[in-house]
C-alpha cells in the first residue's frame, strides 16, 4: 500500500466559520525533496526546529476503503489536548452543512470542496456525535473496523513568506518517508494570479513538486 494512498486530505483543516463557507481557498503542494531542510534551504529560510511537533494518526479500514472515497479520519495532540478531525470531501453543489467548516482546497489543477468537524477528544469517545454525523451525511461508516495508521510526527513550520503570500511548510514523518506539503490560504478571488506566483517560485528555487501532484491521500 503506498502511503500517499493512505494520507489524502491529510493536514489542514482550514478555519472558518461554523455552518458557513469562507470566502477563501487552501492552495497546497506536494513535495518530494529528500527531507524538510533541503525545502526550507532552497526557499531561503534557515534550517531552524519547527514551530510545532505533534504526533498525529489516521484511521481508516485496512485496506483503506473510506479515504479513496473523500473521507478522512484523524487524531492529533495539539497544546496538550488530544482532539479528532473528521474531513469529508463534498459535491459543491452542497451549501448548508451543518457544523462543520467548509473550504476549497487546489492541488495542481485539481481543485475539490471540503467540510470538517474537529473535536476534544474526551475519555475514550474519539468520534462525537456531530462528526459521526457530518460522515454518515454522505455515507455508512464501519466506525469499529477504522484501524490507525500511526502515530507520525509531524512537523510544522508557519508563516513562512513564499512571493509575499503566508504558507505553512509541514512534513508527517512516517518510517524512513518523508510526505511533505506547503500550504497558503489566499482569498478566492485571487487564487489563480497566487498559485502561479507560488508554484513559478518554488520551481525557481530548486523545490521539488510531486508530480503527478496530489493530495497525501491518493
Amino acid at each position: 500500500m503506498k502511503l500517499h494512498f493512505l494520507f489524502a486530505f491529510l493536514l489542514a483543516t482550514a478555519p472558518c466559520s461554523e455552518g458557513k463557507v469562507k470566502n477563501k481557498i487552501s492552495l497546497q503542494w506536494s513535495i518530494c525533496d529528500k527531507n524538510p531542510q533541503t525545502v526550507l534551504q532552497k526557499l531561503g529560510e534557515d534550517s531552524y526546529d519547527p514551530d510545532k511537533l505533534d504526533p498525529i494518526s489516521y484511521y481508516d479500514t485496512h485496506p483503506p476503503m473510506y479515504a479513496p472515497r473523500g473521507f478522512m479520519f484523524r487524531t492529533k495532540v495539539r497544546a496538550g489536548k488530544e482532539i479528532s478531525v473528521v474531513k469529508v470531501k463534498v459535491n459543491t453543489s452542497t451549501t448548508d452543512v451543518a457544523h462543520a467548516k467548509c473550504l476549497w482546497d487546489r492541488y495542481g489543477n485539481d481543485t475539490s470542496f471540503f467540510c470538517a468537524k474537529q473535536s476534544t477528544i474526551k475519555g475514550s469517545q474519539m468520534w462525537r456525535k456531530k462528526q459521526v454525523a457530518l460522515a454518515e451525511n454522505f455515507t455508512t461508516v464501519a466506525w469499529d473496523e477504522l484501524v490507525e495508521f500511526g502515530p507520525y510526527w509531524n512537523p510544522k513550520w508557519k508563516k513562512l513568506n513564499i512571493t509575499g503570500y503566508q504558507a505553512d511548510f509541514d512534513d508527517v514523518v512516517a518510517g524512513s518517508h518523508h510526505l511533505m506539503e506547503l500550504e497558503a490560504k489566499v482569498p478566492l478571488n485571487e487564487s489563480h494570479v497566487a498559485y502561479n506566483k507560488i508554484t513559478n517560485h518554488l520551481k525557481k528555487a530548486g523545490v521539488v513538486i510531486c508530480n503527478p501532484e496530489e493530495p497525501k491521500i491518493s
